[in-house]
């Protein structure tokens, strides 16, 4: 079988947080903080939460079957804890105590996201510091500004590097204060009552949430997902930030202009029928993921009107959209950063085109507007 594109267009690390056993495995680690949660309250044993914990490994179960058997009872869950149960028969009866199926799939996708949210930072870092040293290696090297694809007036690419990264510099505070706001534990119980833990649910939310390492909200969010589709549309505008990049690069890198090349790599970016092509097959996949994500982000947004305490329909959209967000996303990223790293500049090139603006010097100021630019990068590298 052929690979799926966002197989294709996405990273190993990010793949494998998405793929069938590492979303089982994330709705696991909710079931151990569950059990967690409940020992700490003393309504189940601490053996039988250290036995579900040990049991919440996903390397043996049936990732086909349990898939299978989700759709046809219509959550996952069902099937899930009755394998959980399985697993630990003398304390059966203590598996998914107080937990509803929506509390442990919300809370994990929040878990994958917030997992693949580091990756994603961890590129955009990287493409952040090889853009700091593009614009100051490039401060005052002349080029061509455009406007409407003509020429205006000579610039430098150090400038143009400039802009970039306060591009991602955006991107990066952008999915920060957005992932802040929705990356929360999911606990309402069946209808957001919290009936399954009566009056100990402030401490059994503050248990849970310890065990997962995330934190709380004031309420249940079961069909208040607002934040959720703020996060989704906070990446599709960052992938269209880097579409924006990559689409100049792609402009840069036509053989009529040639002032820059993305790095080499042994098999890239060949034609299958013209031999003497070099394709900007890193920026394509960029520019490719940038289309896209905004009618992933569409259907986050779609999603939020949802009726009484839990929906029919709309929860269930988002839970397709999520895995293809983050996994165009991956791709993107990663492929953006490998083309900062190694992004070859032809600087004869940029001063031979510089012949459609004749007559004209670079403004002086540009230097100072880069330094500006690098200064407050260093400034949001030293916030966490």
């Amino acid at each position: 079988m052929l690979p799926l594109p966002n197989q294709m267009a996405s990273t190993k690390p990010m793949r494998a947080i998405f793929a069938a056993r590492g979303g089982a495995q994330a709705l696991l680690d909710v079931e151990a903080a569950l059990a967690r949660a409940n020992a700490a309250l003393g309504m189940i044993s601490a053996e039988a939460a250290d036995a579900i914990c040990a049991a919440c490994h996903a390397r043996t179960l049936d990732c086909a079957a349990l898939a299978q058997a989700g759709a046809h009872a219509g959550t996952i869950v069902i099937p899930l804890v009755a394998w959980l149960r399985s697993q630990v028969p003398d304390h059966a009866e203590a598996v998914h105590r107080a937990g509803t199926s929506q509390d442990i799939i919300d809370t994990a996708l929040v878990l994958q996201i917030h997992r693949g949210l580091s990756l994603l930072d961890d590129d955009a870092a990287a493409m952040a510091s090889s853009l700091a040293q593009l614009a100051r290696t490039y401060a005052t090297t002349p080029m061509l500004a455009r406007t409407l694809l003509q020429p205006a007036l000579p610039s430098t690419f150090g400038l143009k590097a400039a802009h970039y990264l306060t591009m991602i510099d955006d991107l990066r505070g952008a999915l920060r204060a957005a992932a802040t706001e929705a990356l929360t534990i999911q606990y309402g119980g069946a209808a957001g009552t919290l009936d399954g833990v009566s009056t100990n649910a402030p401490a059994f939310i503050a248990a849970f949430a310890t065990a997962l390492g995330l934190p709380a909200p004031a309420l249940s969010w079961h069909t208040r997902r607002a934040p959720l589709a703020r996060l989704g549309c906070a990446i599709a505008a960052g992938l269209g930030s880097l579409g924006k990049i990559a689409t100049d690069m792609i402009l840069m890198m036509q053989a009529e202009v040639a002032e820059l090349a993305e790095p080499a790599a042994a098999g890239r970016g060949g034609s299958s029928a013209m031999a003497h092509k070099r394709n900007p097959t890193l920026s394509i996949l960029v520019r490719a993921a940038s289309l896209r994500a905004p009618h992933l982000a569409a259907t986050l947004l779609s999603a939020i009107p949802q009726a009484h305490e839990r929906a029919a329909g709309e929860w269930q959209a988002e839970q397709a959209v999520w895995p293809d967000l983050m996994l165009t996303a991956s791709g993107a990223f990663a492929a953006m950063r490998e083309t900062l790293a190694g992004l070859v500049i032809d600087p004869a090139a940029m001063a031979r085109n510089l012949a459609f603006a004749p007559g004209v010097v670079v403004s002086a100021v540009i230097p100072a507007l880069i330094e500006r630019a690098c200064a407050q990068h260093d400034t949001c590298s030293d916030e966490p």
